[in-house]
């Protein structure tokens, strides 16, 4: 039951981030694996209760719709980093979305997002992380999306359960 919630959460929050923050409609499904496609990847760890790691993962092309929905510019006008810099505030956007969903009264302290991977060199901002890569066991929720012609994964991994009002009064 944890489990279910934290994924129907993280779904209903990258959902709404897309829509309200960036003026994207997507369709998606629970689950999803953070694939090799080409495009970016951005790891965000959180310390508190629970601590973890959020990851997103987008393609190229959901990469530019996300960017340019969000700063207004039609996207053949984008740099990369411009790119880069919008798909970390993403993250940012969602992992604060879902924590203050499932744990309401803890305190969270949200890292710098990080670009993991890129299909290019020149997607500064922040610093890469080399090797930061999920593991495979310890992922708590998932969810993939259509955005536009191109796919985006989030990924959150929870050092021990969640659990927020609604999953402790289901038992």
């Amino acid at each position: 039951m944890p489990e279910l919630s934290v994924t129907r959460t993280l779904q209903e929050c990258v959902n709404e981030v897309l829509e309200k923050m960036f003026f994207i409609d997507c369709s998606g499904e629970q689950g999803g694996e953070l694939s090799p496609e080409a495009g970016i990847t951005v790891r965000l760890e959180f310390e508190g209760d629970p601590p973890g790691v959020l990851f997103l993962r987008v393609t190229a092309e959901a990469a530019r719709d996300v960017a340019g929905g969000f700063l207004g510019i039609d996207d053949k006008d984008l740099s990369e980093p411009q790119i880069g810099a919008v798909v970390c505030e993403l993250a940012n956007m969602i992992c604060g979305s879902v924590l203050s969903r499932i744990e309401s009264s803890a305190t969270f302290r949200l890292g710098a997002p990080h670009i993991v991977s890129s299909e290019s060199d020149s997607g500064e901002p922040g610093r890469r992380v080399q090797g930061a890569v999920p593991d495979p066991a310890a992922c708590s929720a998932a969810y993939a999306a259509m955005v536009g012609e191109g796919r985006l994964v989030v990924r959150l991994d929870l050092e021990k359960p969640a659990w927020n009002a609604s999953a402790r009064s289901a038992f």
